[in-house]
C-alpha cells in the first residue's frame, strides 16, 4: 500500500489478504471488533453500531485531530461536525445534532469551558470514547497482523498518540477526496449495516458460521440470546435477520429460527468485505503513521 489512496491498490491488497494462509484466523478475530467492544455494554452498542452514528463519531475524532494539530480554528464544535455530515449521505444534520447531544449525555464527549463566543462551544472526546476506539482498532490490528506485516505491536499501535484520531482523519479525508467508503465493496452488506444494529448481527452470524461435511454453512441466530448479549431488542434482531433473508444472504432452517443457512453468496460477500476492511485499515494506519512521522499537516504533504 502507498500513502496516496487508490481503489485499485486497495482491492489488490484485499485479494492478497484473502489468499493468505492466515485469513481464516484473521476473519475470526475481525468479528470481535464489534462484539467485544459492545458485549455487555448496551449503551455502547446503541452509540456506535449504525452507519449514521459511526459517521458522526468519525467526524468528531477527525476534527479533534485537526484541532490538536492546529488545523481547525475553534476546535471541535457542533457546527463543524454538522457541516461535514451535511456533505455526506450518511446522516442528516438534524440527526447528527441529536447524536452529539446523546454522546454528551453518555459521557463520550465533554464541552470545553465557554470562550468569548458562547454560541460556539468546543468539545472534545472523553477518555472513555478514546479508550473504546483504541480497543476497537487494537482488535483490528490483531486481525491484520495475522495476514500482513505491521510496523509494531498491535496493542502498542492502538495506544500510540494520534493514531486513532489520525485514522479517523484519514478516513474522512479519503471520503471527501475520493468518495470511497467500505459500503461500496459489498452493497448487500452495506444495506444490512444501515439497519439498526445490523453490524452486530452480521458479526454474530460470521462468528458462528460452521460448514458441515456436505459443504452447507450454518450460523446460530437465537433471538433471545442475541438480544440479551448485545442489549438489542428482539425486534431489531428479527428485522435485521429478515432483511438478510430478503437479500438472499441467509435461509431459515425449520420454524424455530435458531439456526440459519448462510448462502454461498453471503459466505463470499462476508469474505470479500472482511478482506477489503482489513486492507482499508492497513491503508489508514500506513498513511496516518507516514503523516505523523513526517510531521506533515496533510496526507498530501506526507505522500510527497
Amino acid at each position: 500500500m502507498t500513502d496516496s489512496f487508490s481503489r485499485e491498490a486497495l482491492y489488490a491488497h484485499a485479494a492478497q489478504i484473502a489468499a493468505h494462509p492466515g485469513f481464516a484466523a484473521a476473519k475470526a478475530r475481525h468479528t470481535h471488533v464489534g462484539l467485544d467492544v459492545v458485549d455487555g455494554k448496551p449503551v455502547v452498542a446503541k452509540l456506535a453500531c449504525q452507519i449514521s452514528r459511526y459517521a458522526t463519531l468519525a467526524m468528531i475524532l477527525c476534527y479533534y485531530d485537526l484541532a490538536e494539530s492546529g488545523n481547525a480554528q475553534g476546535g471541535v464544535t457542533s457546527s463543524t461536525v454538522l457541516a461535514a455530515i451535511g456533505r455526506t449521505p450518511f446522516a442528516s444534520r438534524s440527526w447528527a445534532k441529536l447524536m452529539v447531544r446523546v454522546y454528551h449525555r453518555a459521557g463520550m464527549i465533554a464541552y470545553d469551558p465557554p470562550g468569548p463566543d458562547r454560541r460556539a462551544r468546543p468539545f472534545h472526546p472523553t477518555p472513555e470514547l478514546l479508550a473504546m476506539g483504541q480497543q476497537a482498532i487494537g482488535i483490528f490490528f490483531e486481525a491484520l497482523a495475522l495476514v500482513d506485516a505491521l510496523p509494531g505491536d498491535p496493542a502498542e499501535l492502538a495506544q500510540r498518540p494520534g493514531v486513532l484520531t489520525g485514522m479517523a482523519r484519514a478516513l474522512v479525508d479519503t471520503y471527501f477526496k475520493h468518495r470511497f467508503t467500505m459500503l461500496e465493496a459489498s452493497p448487500e452488506i452495506g444495506a444490512l449495516f444501515k439497519r439498526e444494529f445490523g453490524y452486530l448481527i452480521f458479526a454474530h452470524l460470521v462468528q458462528t458460521m460452521q460448514t458441515d461435511a456436505a459443504g452447507v454453512t450454518h450460523a446460530s441466530a437465537p433471538l433471545g440470546d442475541m438480544s440479551k448479549r448485545y442489549g438489542v431488542s428482539r425486534a431489531s434482531v428479527r428485522n435485521s435477520l429478515e432483511l438478510a433473508e430478503q437479500l438472499g444472504l441467509v435461509e431459515p432452517v425449520g420454524t424455530g429460527g435458531h439456526v440459519l443457512v448462510c448462502t454461498p453468496r453471503f459466505v463470499a460477500l462476508a469474505d470479500h468485505w472482511m478482506a477489503v476492511d482489513l486492507a482499508w485499515f492497513s491503508y489508514l494506519l500506513t498513511s496516518t503513521l507516514a503523516r505523523i512521522s513526517a510531521g506533515a499537516d496533510s496526507f498530501e504533504e506526507a505522500a510527497a
